[in-house]
């Protein structure tokens, strides 16, 4: 049973670090891309 318990507790931390990793990439790829954006309308004006 305790080992049950410790593998859950793993799995939790595992998935709460993935979607978390996810998070964390996606507004990094967001600011990336609010970056390239107003370069581009530097340049268009």
């Amino acid at each position: 049973m305790i080992k049950t318990l410790i593998k859950l507790k793993i799995l939790k931390l595992i998935l709460i670090g993935g979607v978390s990793t996810a998070y964390v990439f996606k507004k990094y790829c967001d600011q990336k891309n609010e970056v390239k954006n107003k370069k581009e309308k530097k340049l268009l004006n």
